[in-house]
């Protein structure tokens, strides 16, 4: 599955801190400068992608 961030709203730090903390559950790539992100499974989770978005922004609320 394929997600998209906008750039202006997700900061790309907290993205690729995302992508390696979800390694366990899924692979991640960043595929373009718009932060367009490829997730594949190993194993079914439901929601995965809204619980990336939540995650990053989670991370990013941190460091506020």
């Amino acid at each position: 599955m394929r997600i998209k961030l906008n750039r202006n709203l997700y900061c790309i730090e907290a993205v690729q801190k995302a992508i390696e903390d979800f390694k366990e559950v899924c692979d991640c790539k960043v595929l373009n400068d718009s932060i367009e992100i490829e997730l594949v499974p190993k194993e079914n989770i439901e929601n995965l992608e809204k619980e990336f978005y939540n995650y990053v922004l989670g991370l990013m609320k941190e460091k506020l």
